[in-house]
């Protein structure tokens, strides 16, 4: 019987137990980022919604809440419970979605691209390719990742669940 682990904002999940199903909902600008390694079928997802702190204007939110802390976070998440000793070069791939522009603004640097920015050096850092990503746009999404054949499904509003 699966079990549905839902993740809030700011927050995460990891497992490599078949039955679960890990799923964060409503994706505006947010974006999740999604760590797999798929030789110990490990999964992991937190949602992000800023770039780092100095765009919070001085509210303390968790370290899932922002990309400069979330990715290393869920890195090493993974990493352990992957049983792996670094998760630099280890197998580990990343999946993104969400980013969308959804409040019209006319800056064209938004929120969703700037986290998407942050989002990617982090990875870089520790050699994490992005191997997929279904971001940007104008809609939200919701994404549910399967854990016993590692894959990720995306839904936007009006649409059928769709693999990325």
């Amino acid at each position: 019987m699966s079990t549905l682990k839902v993740v809030e904002i700011g927050g995460w999940a990891v497992s490599n137990s078949p039955e679960d199903i890990l799923r964060t909902y409503a994706l505006g600008s947010c974006i999740a980022l999604i760590l797999h390694h798929p030789m110990t079928k490990t999964m992991g997802l937190v949602h992000i919604a800023l770039p780092d702190r100095l765009c919070d204007y001085g509210k303390h939110r968790g370290k899932g809440y922002y990309a400069s802390s979330a990715v290393p976070l869920l890195l090493n998440e993974v990493r352990t419970a992957a049983g792996l000793c670094s998760a630099d070069n280890s197998g580990i791939v990343a999946k993104l979605v969400g980013g969308a522009a959804v409040i019209k603004i006319k800056d064209p640097f938004h929120l969703g691209e700037r986290l998407r920015m942050e989002i990617q050096k982090g990875l870089q850092l520790h050699r994490v390719p992005v191997v997929k990503q279904d971001t940007g746009g104008t809609v939200a999404r919701t994404v549910s990742l399967y854990i016993e054949s590692g894959s990720v499904l995306v839904k936007s509003p009006g649409t059928q669940e769709r693999p990325l």
